[in-house]
C-alpha cells in the first residue's frame, strides 16, 4: 500500500506535514481529553492517519506535562503505558486522581471517550 502523505493547509497551499506539525495536532487533540477520562494511543493515531507508535513518540517528548495532560492517553489494551514524568505508577496515581478507574494496571472501559470505544466509528479517518 503506498503512503499518502499527511497535508497541512497554510496560507492557501496545501503542503507536506513536518514533526512540528504532527506535534501540535497530537498535543491539540491530547489537550481536548477531559478530566476522568482517557484516549488511546491507536484513536488519536486513527484520527491523524498516523501510526500509533509516533503519536506515543511525540507524547514522549512532552515538555508540558499539565498543559498537554499524556497521560490521559493509554494503550488499546487499555492498560495505562509508560509514562516519561515518573513512570506507569505515576500515571496511574495521576489518572485515579482524576477519577479514572484503575485496575492492575489498566483503566477501565468506561473511563474511554466514547470516540474512542472498540467498535465506534467516530475516531477513524474516512477512508
Amino acid at each position: 500500500m503506498a503512503r499518502i502523505p499527511l497535508l497541512v493547509y497554510e496560507r492557501g497551499i496545501f503542503r507536506e506535514a513536518h514533526l512540528e506539525d504532527l506535534r501540535e495536532a497530537v498535543y491539540m487533540l491530547v489537550s481536548t481529553i477531559p478530566v476522568g477520562k482517557v484516549a488511546t494511543y491507536k484513536c488519536i493515531a486513527n484520527i491523524l492517519g498516523v501510526s500509533p507508535r509516533l503519536v506515543a513518540l511525540v507524547l514522549k517528548e512532552n515538555k508540558q506535562p499539565i498543559v498537554v495532560p499524556c497521560h490521559r492517553v493509554v494503550m488499546s489494551s487499555l492498560r495505562v503505558g509508560g509514562y516519561s514524568m515518573g513512570g506507569s505508577r505515576v500515571k496511574e496515581r495521576l489518572l485515579s486522581i482524576e477519577g479514572v478507574t484503575v485496575r492492575a494496571g489498566g483503566v477501565s472501559e468506561s473511563s474511554v471517550l466514547d470516540e474512542c470505544r472498540v467498535g465506534s466509528t467516530k475516531g477513524r479517518r474516512k477512508s
